[in-house]
């Protein structure tokens, strides 16, 4: 999956294109120091959006930004070697 492109938002929010999802852009929002996806405007011309691909889009987008570092700190991250 890759970043297609990307568009500033009111109050820091992010939204983005991937790759895989061209026509269902996710809305990212920072929390602490890092960025999760809030929501995805789904599209019916794109598959289902599964937790997986959520996470994908959230280590792209935090590794794009900077603050993957940041991502990884947090409770509920789970490497993906585990």
């Amino acid at each position: 999956m890759d970043i297609l492109r990307h568009s500033y938002r009111k109050k820091g929010q992010i939204e983005f294109w991937f790759d895989e999802f061209p026509h269902s852009p996710a809305v990212l929002t920072p929390i602490r120091h890092y960025y999760f996806v809030r929501y995805v405007k789904w599209s019916r011309h794109d598959p289902p959006v599964t937790r997986k691909d959520l996470e994908k889009m959230e280590i792209l987008a935090n590794t794009m930004l900077g603050t993957l570092q940041d991502y990884r700190k947090r409770k509920a991250y789970k490497s993906p070697l585990s």
